[in-house]
């Protein structure tokens, strides 16, 4: 078997152990995949881990959904072509740690090319595509990439969401909204990230410039929503953090601004996900 196409279905948070209404989004997305897909060629990653308050990890309990939605089927996914990577906490261990998985299974050969194709709600996948067009130095899939190549796997990535397999995200309302428009603020605090990190050797000016306009309209959208006062206040402290790098892009300000983003925002983008805030 020459293994050709990788899927890696990138887990959602559990709620009491389960999957979320987001989280199945993702597995029937796959299912609903597996027509186009060669399945002698193809293997399938579920990734995600133990998360804080869980006893089961997210890759494990998509795989059991997964096995539910095709157990009638006359020709079901081979088994040994299905990894598990339940290590990880984020998104970017995802990454890491699919690398590892992907060469533990012996399914990857040495100099092999290999079509990797992202299985995620609309949202998530626009927003690492977009950190990834945007910033390559620090992008998501160059870890993918560089860490297979370096075990002798070449990784083709596309760029377009097309060539990915999109979940549409299934939750509407106020907060559903805010959520989406505080996940649109992650593309400059990875700018920022990058920034303390001395990532990028080309001129700031140009860097920023992109993310900085979809942070401020961001912002500006999540202040025109009836939300309730305490989470008005934390977005106008990020709006402040943001606007203070805005004409200073120095490693000082980078640091300063990201230690009022970067918690504000975790914690924002938490309490305001339909699926943690119920």
């Amino acid at each position: 078997m020459t293994l050709d196409k990788v899927v890696l279905v990138l887990g959602k948070r559990l709620v009491n152990d389960e999957l979320t209404l987001e989280g199945r989004t993702r597995v029937e997305a796959l299912v609903e995949a597996l027509t186009d897909l060669r399945f002698e060629t193809t293997a399938l990653v579920f990734c995600g881990g133990v998360t804080q308050g869980q006893t089961v990890s997210e890759a494990d309990a998509m795989l059991t959904y997964f096995r539910q939605l095709t157990a009638s089927d006359f020709m079901p996914f081979p088994q040994s072509q299905i990894i598990l990577e339940n290590q990880s906490l984020n998104t970017v261990q995802n990454m890491q740690n699919s690398v590892v998985a992907l060469q533990q299974s012996g399914l990857c050969k040495k100099d092999q090319r290999i079509q990797v194709s992202l299985l995620s709600n609309d949202y998530h996948l626009e927003r690492i595509l977009e950190i990834q067009t945007l910033m390559d130095e620090q992008g998501l899939l160059r870890v993918l990439k560089t860490g297979c190549l370096e075990a002798g796997i070449e990784l083709d990535i596309p760029l377009d969401i097309n060539h990915h397999i999109s979940a549409h995200y299934p939750h509407v309302g106020t907060y559903a909204e805010a959520f989406l428009l505080s996940d649109e603020l992650t593309t400059y605090r990875v700018y920022l990230e990058g920034v303390k990190n001395k990532a990028f050797k080309r001129d700031l000016v140009q860097v920023q410039a992109k993310p900085l306009a979809i942070a401020l309209t961001a912002i500006e959208n999540l202040q025109a929503l009836p939300l309730e006062q305490e989470a008005q206040r934390q977005i106008l402290e990020m709006k402040k953090a943001i606007e203070m790098t805005a004409f200073d892009d120095s490693v000082l300000a980078a640091e300063q601004a990201l230690t009022v983003l970067h918690p504000i925002l975790t914690a924002l983008n938490q309490r305001l996900d339909p699926e943690t805030s119920a």
